[in-house]
C-alpha cells in the first residue's frame, strides 16, 4: 500500500506503447507478405524473363565453381534433359552449337530462347561466363513442366527485392517506432507519475497540463477538474463532521447537567456513563475535522514540556477519580517546531487510550523529551502482535462489544504526527505495557 492507501499498480493488459509496436510489426509482416504474392505474380506471369533469370543463375553456379567441367553442374529442381557445357565460337564467327540450334544472326552473344514442346517447354541459352581468368560461352539447355524450375529465380528476386530491403526498413521502423511512440506518450507517463505521487495531505496539488497530444491535454484536465470537485466534497463533508460535533457539544454539556439533577441510582449511572461516552465521541469527531484540516507553520516553535505539564494539569482530575496516577517527566530539551493546540491533543488522545486500556490503579507515565518527541507509556496488557498493523486505523476496535470508544483517538495522533512531518510508533514496554512516542521536527537550535 502506498500513502495514499492505494494497492500497488498491477496492470490488466499490455501498456500502449506493446500495442502500438506490435501492431507495426504486424503491418510490416502483412507488407512483406504482400511484396512476396506481388513478386511471384509478376514473375509467373512473365515466362520470358523467369527463363533469362534462370540461365543466368545457372550461369553465376559455373562461374563461382573451381571446376572447368560446367557439364557436371545438376541444373535447376525439376529440369529435364538438363545440358551444359563450354562451346567455342567457329570460323567465321558462327557458333557451333548441340542439336543445331544457331544462336540469332549467328553472332556469339548471350541469349535466351524459350520453346512450347509437348508436355511442357524448352529452354535454352548462352551466357558469357569468366572461369580461371578467361572468357568462356557457356551453353545451357534442358526441359521443364510448370513452375518447379523456376523456383530459384523467384526465391532470388524474393531476396533481392523484398527481404534485403525490407530488413533496414523494418529496422528503421522499429527505430521510428521506439522513438515517436515513447515521445508522444510521454506526457501520458509523466501524468501517470503525478498521479502516484499525489499527496493526500496537499490537496491543491494538481497534474501538470501537456499542451500536446491533445488527447493527453484533455484527459489531464478531466483528472485535475475531478480532483477539484472531490476536494470541495471533502472540504463539506469536514465542515460538516466539525459543525455538528461542534453543534453537539452544548446539549451534550446541558445533558450532564440535568443527569446530575436525577435522584441517585443505577440509572443515572448509567445514562450518565452513555453522555460521557457521546461526548468523548463528538469531541473525537471535532478533532478529527480539524486534524484533517490542519496546515501547521513550519517555523512556530513550540514547548512541548510546557504543553504537557498543562495537559496533565486539565486531565489529572479524570485520572484521580479512575485511581489512577499521572506522571509527567521532562527530559533534555523539548523544544520542537509544531502547532500548540494540535500537540495538545496529541497528548490528550494517547492518555485517554492508556486510561481506557490500562486495567486497575497502575500509573500512566507522560514523558516530554529528550529532544523533539513525546511519549506516553501505561502498565496495562500490552498490545498484542497481530493487533500492531491496525490500532491506528481509524474506527478499528478488537473488540467492539467490550470497547466504548469509536476507534478514532490513535487514528487521530497519527494523522496529527503526520501533519508534523513526523510518526507515531508503539512497542511493547520492558516490564509490561504499551509505549506510544511521537516525534517532531527539531528545533533547529543548537
Amino acid at each position: 500500500m502506498d500513502k495514499a492507501g492505494n494497492s500497488k499498480r498491477d496492470p490488466a493488459g499490455p501498456t500502449l506503447f506493446r500495442q502500438i509496436a506490435t501492431r507495426l510489426a504486424a503491418f510490416t509482416l502483412l507488407f512483406a507478405l504482400l511484396d512476396v504474392g506481388i513478386v511471384v505474380f509478376t514473375y509467373s506471369s512473365q515466362p520470358e524473363s523467369l527463363a533469362q533469370e534462370l540461365l543466368t543463375l545457372e550461369a553465376n553456379k559455373a562461374e563461382r565453381s573451381t571446376a572447368l567441367a560446367p557439364d557436371l553442374l545438376a541444373g535447376p529442381p525439376g529440369a529435364e534433359h538438363w545440358t551444359a557445357r563450354n562451346i567455342e565460337p567457329a570460323a567465321g564467327g558462327s557458333v557451333p552449337l548441340p542439336s543445331r540450334v544457331e544462336a540469332p544472326g549467328g553472332i556469339l552473344m548471350d541469349w535466351t530462347r524459350r520453346e512450347r514442346i509437348p508436355g511442357g517447354y524448352r529452354i535454352s541459352g548462352v551466357r558469357s561466363v569468366q572461369q580461371g581468368g578467361q572468357q568462356r560461352w557457356l551453353f545451357m539447355q534442358f526441359e521443364g513442366d510448370g513452375i518447379r524450375p523456376y523456383v530459384p529465380v523467384i526465391a532470388n528476386e524474393i531476396i533481392q527485392h523484398v527481404a534485403l530491403p525490407l530488413i533496414p526498413l523494418s529496422l528503421l521502423l522499429l527505430l521510428f517506432n521506439v522513438f515517436a511512440v515513447r515521445r508522444v506518450l510521454g506526457p501520458l507517463q509523466r501524468a501517470e507519475a503525478e498521479v502516484d505521487a499525489l499527496d493526500p495531505d496537499n490537496v491543491l496539488l494538481r497534474l501538470s497540463v501537456a499542451p500536446e497530444p491533445r488527447e493527453v491535454n484533455t484527459l489531464v484536465r478531466a483528472v485535475n477538474r475531478a480532483l477539484t470537485r472531490l476536494d470541495q466534497t471533502m472540504a463539506i463533508l469536514r465542515g460538516f463532521t466539525a459543525n455538528a460535533a461542534h453543534e453537539l457539544r452544548t446539549p451534550l454539556s446541558i445533558m450532564q447537567l440535568s443527569l446530575d439533577k436525577l435522584p441517585p441510582g443505577p440509572l443515572r449511572d448509567d445514562l450518565q456513563a452513555d453522555t460521557q461516552h457521546m461526548a468523548r465521541l463528538v469531541g473525537q469527531m471535532l478533532d478529527l475535522a480539524q486534524a484533517d484540516a490542519l496546515a501547521v507553520e513550519p517555523k512556530v516553535l513550540v514547548d512541548l514540556a510546557e504543553i504537557g505539564r498543562e495537559i496533565v494539569g486539565a486531565m489529572a482530575p479524570k485520572a484521580f477519580a479512575a485511581q489512577r496516577d499521572l506522571r509527567f517527566e521532562a527530559i533534555g530539551d523539548t523544544r520542537a517546531l509544531g502547532h500548540a493546540e494540535a500537540i495538545y491533543r496529541i497528548y490528550r488522545n494517547l492518555i485517554d487510550n492508556a486510561l481506557a486500556h490500562a486495567p486497575g490503579d497502575t500509573p500512566i507515565e507522560v514523558t516530554a523529551g529528550p529532544g523533539p518527541q513525546v511519549s506516553v507509556r501505561d502498565y496495562g496488557p500490552g498490545i498484542a502482535e497481530e493487533d500492531l498493523p491496525h490500532i491506528f486505523e481509524r474506527f478499528w476496535r478488537k473488540d467492539r462489544r467490550k470497547s466504548d470508544g469509536a476507534g478514532l483517538g490513535l487514528g487521530i495522533v497519527q494523522r496529527l504526527a503526520e501533519a508534523h512531518g513526523g510518526a507515531i510508533t508503539v512497542c511493547n514496554a520492558p516490564g509490561g505495557g504499551a509505549l506510544f512516542r511521537v516525534t517532531f521536527a527539531p528545533s533547529g537550535l543548537g
